[in-house]
């Protein structure tokens, strides 16, 4: 299990503005094959809630507002061709 810490990195991002671009290092070895983005927290949030869409590269992710509210998100970031080789 501790080779697959390597290459999946894990975080909580607190909520924010749509207008709000968030950016942070990963730490993986190279660019991730995939984001998965999850709101979190509470279920009745008043107003329209969106998930931000990501870009990512060899060292950072960056999460862009959706056009309204974000709740709390969960950011998994994951280099997948890295384990089937």
């Amino acid at each position: 299990m501790a080779l697959l810490g390597a290459f999946i990195d894990s975080r909580t991002i607190t909520s924010a503005l749509s207008t709000v671009i968030n950016t942070f290092n990963h730490g993986l070895p190279t660019t991730p094959d995939y984001v998965i983005v999850q709101g979190i927290g509470a279920a009745a949030l008043a107003g329209v809630i969106a998930i931000p869409i990501w870009a990512a590269d060899a060292t950072k992710v960056t999460l862009a507002g959706g056009g309204a509210v974000s709740p709390n998100i969960s950011v998994i970031s994951v280099v997948a061709h890295s384990l089937i080789r």
